[in-house]
């Protein structure tokens, strides 16, 4: 299950205790937020990458 927190509170401490891994997105500049559905996008196209057709990082 991918889990994705509002801007600014994020998740609440029970999320974070039930989660296996926490994430975030590097950013380059002086943004330091982006949109939790830009973020949820990147994270599912991460992971679709990774599990489905078997790429990772740098590949």
């Amino acid at each position: 299950m991918l889990v994705f927190g509002q801007e600014g509170p994020g998740l609440t401490p029970e999320v974070h205790q039930a989660a296996v891994a926490t994430l975030s997105i590097e950013q380059f500049g002086s943004t330091r937020s982006i949109n939790a559905a830009s973020a949820a996008a990147i994270a599912m196209h991460a992971w679709i990458r990774r599990h489905v057709f078997n790429q990772h990082a740098g590949t």
